[in-house]
């Protein structure tokens, strides 16, 4: 159960379950956008550099492989971006929303590190 009495699984499962794979995609995109961009043009550039490699030309070949590295690491860095960016939500009053990450009362943590468990 959230703050607010409701039950967060019950509405994932319900969300779930009313949404369509291509729905799900077609929202992720909107929500990020940088990184099937990047994903994409990183397969684009494979695959133009495998085709180029097929038929001997290793000048382009070479360029579409550079090409692929600086598109792999700009997936990334996108990919680390929305990683952060997810993880400092915060609400109009300046505080970190429930389960952000690193909310344990009494215990100052890094983000994404669990609770020690109890006893210990």
């Amino acid at each position: 159960m959230n703050q607010e009495g409701r039950d967060v699984f019950e509405y994932l499962k319900k969300q779930q379950d009313e949404e369509t794979f291509g729905g799900k995609m077609v929202r992720k995109f909107k929500q990020d956008p940088l990184v099937p961009t990047f994903f994409g043009l990183t397969c684009c550039a494979l695959l133009g550099g495998l085709r180029a490699m097929g038929r001997g030309d290793s000048k382009n070949s070479n360029r579409f492989m550079r090409a692929r590295v600086i598109a792999q690491g700009c997936c990334l860095a996108a990919l680390a971006y929305a990683g952060f960016r997810g993880r400092l939500i915060v609400d109009q009053e300046g505080k970190r929303s429930p389960g952000a990450g690193g909310d344990f009362p009494g215990q100052k943590m890094p983000p994404g590190i669990p609770p020690p468990p109890p006893g210990k």
